[in-house]
C-alpha cells in the first residue's frame, strides 16, 4: 500500500507537468512509514534511491545529487524519456508487493478463519457449560426440595418412635410393678394362711390346756373362796395396770409401722428417680453420640470438597499457564495481523456487530450467573442455619445436663432429709425403748407381789373367759378374710388375663416398630445416596463455574484487543481521510491496479460468505444437540416425578400406619388408666385387710403371750446386762492398750518431726567453705581429697565416707558417711 501511494503522488506530479515537492515525497513517505511495521520497511527503504535525484523545472533529471542536499523549497522535474523506464520500474516492484500482499493476506485469512472457528467452539463450549450448570442447578434445587421434605419425614417417624417407646416403656415398667404387687400380696397370703393354721394349733393346745386347769379348779374352788375378795381388788389393780402397759405397746407397734411404711415409700421413690435419672442419662449419651457421628460425617464432607477445591485450583492453574501461553500466541499473531486490518475494515465493522451481540449474549449469561450466584448465597445460608439448629440441640443437650445435675442436687437433698428424719425417729425409738424398759420394771415387781399370793386362780379363770370370746371372734373373722381372699384371687386371676393382653399387645406394637425402624433405614440410605450425589453435583457445578470465569477473562481480554485495535482503526480512518484528500487526482491512472485488487477483495468476500454458512451449519446442529438434550431433560424430570409420587405414596403409608399406632395407644392408654384404677381399688382393700389383720394378731399374740415374754425378757435382760458388764471390760481393756499405743505414736511422730527437721536442714556443703573433715577434723590437701556425704551433704575424707548405702533419692548404693549409714540401716 506504501507503493502504491507513492506512485499515485509521482503519476499525479508527471500529468500535472510539474515537478512533485519534497514536502508532498516526504508525506507519502510518512505515510508509507506510518501505515508499516516491520515487515513493511523493507519496500518503503526501496523507493527512497528513486528520489535520491532532484526534479528540475524543465523536466530535466539530474541522478547524482543527494536527497541530503536538496532544499525543501526547490521544484524537482523528470525529463520526458524516463517517464516509461520509471513506470514499468514502478509496475514491477509493485507488482512483487503486491504478489507477497496476497500471499500475506492468504496466511492472515486462513488464521483468521482458524481463530473464528476456535472462538465459535469456545462459544458452543460455553453454551454447552451453561446449559449443563442450569439444568444441574434444577437438579439440585430439586434434590434439596426432596430432602427436606425427607428431612421432615424422619423427623416426624422418629417422634413418633419416641413417643412409642416411651409409651412401651411405661407399659413394661407398669406391667412389672404389677407383678411385683401380685407376687407380694401372694406371699402375704401365703404367710397369713401359715399363721392361721399355727394360731389354730395353739388354740387347739390351749383348749386343752384349759379343760385340765378347769378340772383342778373345781378342787380348788373350796378350798379358797375366802381369799377371794383379797385377791380381786389386787387382780382389779394389776389388770389396769396391764391394760396400760398394753395401750402403751400397741401405739408403740403403731408408730414403728407408720415409720416402715414412710421409709418403703421414700426408697421407692428414691428408686424410681434413680431410673429416671438412669434414664435421662443413657437418652443424653445416645443424643451425644448421634451428634458426634453427624459432625464427623460434616467434617469428611468438608474436607472432600477441601480436596475437590485444591484438585480444581491445580487444574485452574494449568489452565490458566495454557491460556497465558495461547495469548502470547495470539499477540504475536496479532501483531502480524496489523498489517493487513486496513483490508479488513469492513470485515471488522460486519464483525463489530456479532461483537456487539456477543456481548449483549455475555451481559445475559451474567445475569444468569447472578442468579446462580443467589441460589449458591441460599444453600449457603441454608447450611449456616442448619449449623446454628445444631448448636441450639448442643445448648438443649447442656441444659438437659444442668437440669439432670439440679435433680441429683434436689435428690442429695431429699436423701439428706429422710435421713434426718430417721435419725428423729431413731431417737424416738429410744425414748419407747426406755419407756418399755420402765414399764418391764413395773412388771417386775408386780409379779414378784402376785407369786407371793394365790390370785392367779381367778385371774386365769377371767382370762380364760376372755380368750374363748376372742377365739370365737377370731373365727368369725377368720371365715370372713377366706371369703375376702378367695375374691382377691379371682381379681388376681383378671389381672393374669389382662396382663396377658397387654404383653401380646406390646409384642405386637414392637414388631410394627421394628419394620418402621426398617423402613427409616432404608430412606436415612436413599438419603445418603441423594446427599452424595448432590455433592458430586456441586463439584460440578464448581468445576462449570471456573471454566466459565476462565473464559469470561478470556473474552474480556479479547474485548479489550478488540477495542484497542478498534481505537487504531479510528486513527487510521482519520489519516487516510486527510491522505484521500490529497490523493483523490492521482488514483485515477492506478484504476486497473484497483480493480485487480478489487477482485480479489470479492473473492475474499465470497470466502467470508463461504465461512458465514459453515458457521449458520454449525449453528443448526448445535441447535439440535440442544433440543436432544432439551428431550433427555424431560424424561429425566419425569423419571424423577414418577419418583417422587411413590415417595408420597410411601408417605401416606406411613402416616396411616402411625395413625393406627396413635389409635392403638390411646386404646392401651385408657386400658392402662382402667387397670391402674383396678389396682388402686384393690391397694385399697389389701390395705384394710392388712389392718384388720395386724389387729387381730395383735390381739391374739398379746392375750396368749404377755406372761411368757415378760419371763424371757427378764431373763435375757439379765443375761444382756451382763453381756454389756463383759463388753465394758472389754472396751475398757482396748481403751488402756489403745491410749498406750497412741502415746508410743507420738513419741515415735516426735522423732520423725526431729529427723525430717533434720533432713530440711540439710543443704550441698561448698568446697570453699569447708576446709576440714566434718567428722575426724582432718585438714584437706593434695593428699587428703574432699569428699561429700550424698544423704546429708556435707564434706567427709576418704576414711569418713568409705561406706555406701541406699537413700530414698538413688536406685543403687551411694558415699555416705558413718552417721548417715547407721541412720538408713537402722
Amino acid at each position: 500500500m506504501g507503493l502504491i501511494h507513492q506512485l499515485d503522488i509521482l503519476s499525479a506530479a508527471v500529468e500535472a507537468g510539474g515537478a512533485p515537492t519534497t514536502a508532498s515525497v516526504l508525506a507519502s513517505h510518512e505515510s508509507s512509514f506510518w501505515c508499516t511495521d516491520h515487515q513493511r520497511a523493507a519496500p518503503a527503504l526501496n523507493v527512497l534511491p528513486l528520489v535520491s535525484g532532484t526534479l528540475i523545472s524543465g523536466l530535466s533529471w539530474q541522478p547524482d545529487i543527494p536527497l541530503a542536499a536538496q532544499e525543501p523549497s526547490g521544484d524537482v522535474h523528470l525529463p520526458a524519456g524516463s517517464r516509461p523506464k520509471l513506470q514499468s520500474d514502478f509496475l514491477s516492484t509493485a507488482e512483487e508487493e503486491l504478489n507477497k500482499i496476497t500471499t500475506q493476506l492468504d496466511q492472515v485469512t486462513t488464521k483468521f478463519q482458524e481463530k473464528q472457528e476456535h472462538c465459535s467452539q469456545l462459544e458452543g463450549h460455553l453454551k454447552e457449560y451453561k446449559e449443563k450448570h442450569l439444568s444441574l442447578e434444577q437438579k439440585t434445587e430439586e434434590l434439596e426440595g426432596h430432602i427436606k421434605k425427607l428431612e421432615a419425614d424422619t423427623l416426624e417417624v422418629k417422634v413418633s418412635k419416641e413417643q412409642a417407646l416411651q409409651d412401651l416403656q411405661q407399659q413394661r415398667q407398669l406391667n412389672t410393678d404389677l407383678e411385683f404387687r401380685v407376687t407380694e400380696l401372694t406371699k402375704q397370703l401365703e404367710v397369713e394362711k401359715e399363721i392361721v393354721s399355727s394360731t389354730k394349733l395353739d388354740l387347739q393346745k390351749k383348749s386343752e390346756a384349759l379343760e385340765n386347769i378347769k378340772q383342778m379348779l373345781t378342787k380348788q374352788e373350796e378350798e379358797k373362796t375366802i381369799l377371794k375378795k383379797e385377791i380381786e381388788n389386787l387382780s382389779q389393780d394389776a389388770k389396769m395396770q396391764h391394760k396400760e402397759l398394753n395401750n402403751k405397746v400397741q401405739t408403740a407397734v403403731a408408730e414403728l409401722q407408720k415409720v416402715k411404711m414412710e421409709k418403703e415409700a421414700l426408697m421407692a421413690e428414691l428408686s424410681a428417680a434413680k431410673e429416671k435419672l438412669s434414664k435421662v442419662s443413657d437418652s443424653l449419651k445416645n443424643s451425644k453420640s448421634e451428634f458426634e457421628k453427624e459432625n464427623q460425617k460434616g467434617k469428611a464432607a468438608i474436607l472432600d470438597l477441601e480436596k475437590t477445591c485444591k484438585e480444581l485450583k491445580h487444574q485452574f492453574q494449568v489452565q490458566m499457564e495454557s491460556t497465558l501461553k495461547d495469548q502470547n500466541e495470539l499477540k504475536k499473531s496479532l501483531e502480524k495481523e496489523k498489517e493487513t486490518s486496513h483490508q479488513l475494515k469492513l470485515e471488522l465493522s460486519s464483525m463489530q456487530g456479532q461483537v456487539i451481540q456477543a456481548q449483549d449474549n455475555l451481559k445475559q449469561k451474567e445475569k444468569e450467573e447472578q442468579q446462580l450466584q443467589g441460589n449458591i448465597n441460599e444453600l449457603k445460608q441454608l447450611t449456616e442455619q442448619r449449623k446454628k439448629q445444631i448448636e441450639a440441640l448442643q445448648g438443649e443437650v447442656k441444659i438437659a445436663v444442668l437440669q439432670k445435675t439440679e435433680l441429683e442436687n434436689k435428690l442429695q437433698q431429699q436423701l439428706t432429709q429422710a435421713s434426718r428424719e430417721l435419725a428423729t425417729e431413731k431417737e424416738k425409738m429410744s425414748t419407747l425403748q426406755n419407756t418399755y424398759e420402765k414399764s418391764q420394771e413395773n412388771l417386775k415387781q408386780l409379779q414378784s407381789d402376785l407369786y407371793g399370793k394365790e390370785s392367779e386362780l381367778l385371774a386365769t379363770r377371767q382370762d380364760l373367759k376372755s380368750v374363748e370370746e376372742k377365739l370365737s371372734l377370731a373365727q368369725e373373722d377368720l371365715i370372713s378374710n377366706r371369703n375376702q381372699i378367695g375374691n382377691q384371687n379371682k381379681l388376681i386371676q383378671e389381672l393374669k388375663t389382662a396382663k396377658a393382653t397387654l404383653e401380646q399387645d406390646a409384642t405386637k406394637k414392637e414388631q410394627q416398630l421394628k419394620e418402621q425402624s426398617a423402613a427409616l433405614q432404608n430412606i436415612q440410605k436413599e438419603k445418603s445416596l441423594k446427599e452424595k450425589e448432590l455433592a458430586s453435583e456441586k463439584s460440578k457445578s464448581a468445576e462449570i463455574e471456573e471454566i466459565k470465569c476462565r473464559q469470561e477473562k478470556e473474552i474480556a481480554k479479547l474485548s479489550e484487543e478488540l477495542k484497542s485495535h478498534k481505537q487504531e482503526s479510528i486513527k487510521e480512518l482519520t489519516n487516510l481521510k486527510d491522505a484521500k484528500q490529497l490523493l483523490i487526482q492521482q488514483k485515477l491512472e492506478l484504476q486497473g491496479t484497483i480493480d485487480s485488487l478489487k477482485a480479489i477483495l470479492e473473492q475474499e468476500k465470497k470466502n467470508q460468505q463461504m465461512l458465514k454458512e459453515q458457521l449458520k451449519k454449525e449453528e443448526d446442529e448445535l441447535k439440535k444437540e440442544f433440543i436432544e438434550k432439551e428431550a433427555k431433560l424431560h424424561s429425566e424430570i419425569k423419571e424423577k416425578e414418577v419418583g417422587m409420587k411413590k415417595h408420597e405414596e410411601n408417605e401416606a403409608k406411613l402416616t396411616m400406619q402411625i395413625t393406627a399406632l396413635n389409635e392403638n395407644l390411646g386404646t392401651v392408654k385408657k386400658e392402662w388408666q382402667s387397670s391402674q384404677r383396678r389396682v388402686s381399688e384393690l391397694e385399697k382393700q389389701t390395705d384394710d385387710l392388712r389392718g384388720e389383720i395386724a389387729v387381730l394378731e395383735a390381739t391374739v399374740q398379746n392375750n396368749q403371750d404377755e406372761r411368757r415374754a415378760l419371763l424371757e425378757r427378764c431373763l435375757k435382760g439379765e443375761g444382756e446386762i451382763e453381756k454389756l458388764q463383759n463388753k465394758v471390760l472389754e472396751v475398757q481393756r482396748k481403751l488402756d492398750n489403745t491410749t498406750a499405743a497412741v502415746q508410743e505414736l507420738g513419741r515415735e511422730n516426735q522423732s520423725l518431726q526431729i529427723k525430717h527437721t533434720q533432713a530440711l536442714n540439710r543443704k550441698w556443703a561448698e568446697d570453699n567453705e569447708v576446709q576440714n573433715c566434718m567428722a575426724c577434723g582432718k585438714s584437706f590437701s593434695v593428699t587428703v581429697r574432699r569428699h561429700h556425704c550424698r544423704h546429708c551433704g556435707n564434706i567427709f575424707c576418704a576414711e569418713c565416707s568409705a561406706k555406701n548405702a541406699l537413700t530414698p533419692s538413688s536406685k543403687k548404693p551411694v558415699r555416705v558417711c558413718d552417721a548417715c549409714f547407721n541412720d538408713l540401716q537402722g
